[in-house]
């Protein structure tokens, strides 16, 4: 973790292919990275900004809950990228999600899997956690940021100190060799810029087979929770847009 570097990160990226695509940016401390990034800085064609905190302040989740971002503990970062508005942005969770489960299984964590709409799980513990916003652009372009908090190392000491609600876990522990945090930082930034310019032309539909392989709810009961009411079926799924899919006796719900 203490190895962070903007060069150390671009050693991992092709850079022949996506030396002008990318603007790289390292805080030793900010609020919020994505908050950074919905500032209005500018952003080339075609390009992709992404702002990396060693601590963050006041990191949130979905809902604006809190995500704790301790010095040195985890990758926080956040990517902005201008896009086509053709298809519906609220499914992007679901796509970075899958990106995110495939590159750990490729670091060996190979029971990792999601829950819909945006948690990275290992064995019910949270691992990290991903929130997509939006902001309207010029030339009917949208801009999304997309924040990923990924716990690493998660001091046993710290565990209820920093999450007393819950149940979270470092990938340094799942993992049985040495994290380069620049390698994981660039391996999460070249395949999340290939993933948003999929789906900015072909949508959630190329990403569903993806997302069963690593889907944590599928299959099983649950209840799922709102203002208006609360449904409890057997989770099914997602459909193509990216909504949740729960059946009962009373039909197939869309959440």
């Amino acid at each position: 973790m203490k190895d962070l570097s903007v060069e150390g990160i671009y050693h991992f990226i092709d850079l022949y292919k996506m030396a002008n695509l990318i603007d790289i940016k390292i805080f030793d401390e900010i609020d919020s990275t994505n908050n950074y990034l919905k500032l209005p800085h500018p952003i080339k064609d075609k390009a992709i900004k992404i702002i990396i905190a060693k601590k963050q302040t006041a990191g949130r989740g979905q809902y604006n809950k809190e995500w704790i971002s301790e010095h040195d503990a985890g990758l926080w970062m956040s990517l902005a990228i201008d896009i086509k508005k053709k298809y519906n942005p609220s499914a992007l969770p679901l796509v970075v999600g899958s990106v995110l489960a495939k590159e750990l299984h490729q670091l060996g964590a190979d029971k990792i899997g999601l829950k819909w709409p945006n948690d990275l799980i290992y064995e019910n513990q949270k691992l990290g956690g991903i929130l997509v916003e939006s902001i309207q652009q010029k030339n009917d372009l949208l801009r999304v940021i997309i924040g990923i908090g990924l716990n690493i190392s998660l001091p046993t000491s710290m565990q209820k100190k920093l999450y007393p609600n819950k149940n979270p876990i470092g990938l340094d522990s799942i993992v049985n060799q040495p994290i380069s945090i620049n390698m994981l930082s660039a391996n999460f930034i070249k395949s999340l810029y290939d993933a948003v310019r999929h789906f900015e032309e072909k949508g959630l539909s190329v990403f569903l087979e993806d997302w069963t392989k690593y889907d944590l709810l599928l299959g099983n009961e649950i209840v799922v929770e709102s203002s208006r009411q609360n449904i409890q079926g057997t989770a099914s799924g997602i459909s193509s847009d990216g909504a949740l899919l729960v059946s009962n006796d009373d039909g197939l719900h869309h959440i």
